[in-house]
C-alpha cells in the first residue's frame, strides 16, 4: 500500500481543508436525496470514503441511516463525533467486504474526487469492491482530467484558516497524474509544513470504461451535484451507475 495515506489523510493540514469545505456536504446531501427519490431507493447509504462525515452529517439530518468507511483513523474519529448514530469503519476501499460482511446498500457514494491515489488497477479494484456492496445505485464523482489540463494553474494560493496554502502543480501527460506539492505558511509567511502527492485523473471515456469493467451500467452522466448533463468542459464528472 502506498504511504500516501498516513502522509496526507492523517495530516491536520489536510483535515483543516476538509473542514473548510463542510458546507458543500449539504449541497451534495440535498442532491443525493433527490436522486434517492428518483430511483426509489431505501434511506440507507454507504459513504466511502466518508472523510470527516461532511455529507453523511447532512444525509443523516434528512433521515438517512449512515454507514461510512475511510482509511484515515483521524477522519473516522471525527465522522463518529459528527454523526453519533452512524456506523463507521476504518478500512481500505479496495477491501470493503472485510468490514461490511456482505451488507448491501441501495445507494453507495464515492465522491469528492476519491479515486486516482493508487494505480488504475487499484482503482478498478475499488470500483469492484463498491459494486459488491451496491444493491441498486452507486454515485462516483471525480474531477475531469480534460478540465484540469487547461484550467489548473501551475502555482496558486488559497487560505485555509489559519494558514496560507501554496500549491505547485505539474501534470504529467504520459501518466495523467497530477503532481502536487502543497506548502502551509503562517501569517508571517513562515513555512510550517508541507505535503506532496500525485493523483491520477481520468477523462470521461476512461472512467466510464473502468466503471463498466467493474460490472456497472451507466445510468446517467451529470456534473457535480446537479442534473446538468456532463460536458467535456465541466470541472467535475458525476456518474450514476446501476447494477
Amino acid at each position: 500500500m502506498s504511504e500516501i495515506f498516513p502522509g496526507i489523510f492523517e495530516s491536520d493540514f489536510y483535515i483543516n481543508e476538509m473542514i473548510k469545505l463542510w458546507d458543500e456536504g449539504e449541497k451534495w446531501a440535498k442532491w443525493l436525496d433527490e436522486l434517492a427519490k428518483r430511483y426509489n431507493l431505501e434511506r440507507k447509504v454507504l459513504d466511502v470514503p466518508c472523510g470527516i462525515g461532511r455529507v453523511s452529517y447532512f444525509l443523516n439530518k434528512l433521515g438517512y441511516e449512515i454507514v461510512g468507511v475511510d482509511i484515515s483513523e483521524k477522519m473516522i474519529k471525527m465522522a463518529k463525533n459528527n454523526v453519533p448514530n452512524g456506523r463507521f469503519y476504518r478500512a481500505d476501499m479496495r477491501y470493503l467486504k472485510d468490514v461490511l460482511n456482505g451488507e448491501k446498500f441501495d445507494l453507495v457514494i464515492n465522491i469528492f474526487n476519491s479515486l486516482g491515489y493508487y494505480s488504475e488497477e487499484d482503482d478498478l479494484e475499488i470500483l469492484k469492491s463498491i459494486k459488491e456492496a451496491t444493491n441498486k445505485i452507486a454515485v462516483i464523482n471525480l474531477d475531469n482530467r480534460d478540465y484540469i489540463i487547461y484550467n489548473k494553474p501551475e502555482v496558486y494560493y488559497t487560505y485555509v484558516h489559519p494558514y496560507l496554502v501554496e500549491d505547485h502543480n505539474y501534470f504529467d501527460p504520459y501518466t495523467s497524474r497530477l503532481k502536487i506539492r502543497r506548502t502551509y505558511m503562517n501569517q508571517k509567511g513562515e513555512i510550517i509544513g508541507s505535503i506532496e502527492y500525485t493523483q491520477r485523473f481520468y477523462s470521461l471515456h476512461e472512467i466510464v470504461n473502468l466503471v463498466k469493467k467493474a460490472g456497472f451500467k451507466i445510468l446517467d452522466l451529470v456534473t457535480a451535484y446537479s442534473w446538468k448533463k456532463f460536458e467535456v468542459t465541466d470541472p467535475q464528472i458525476t456518474i450514476i451507475a446501476g447494477i
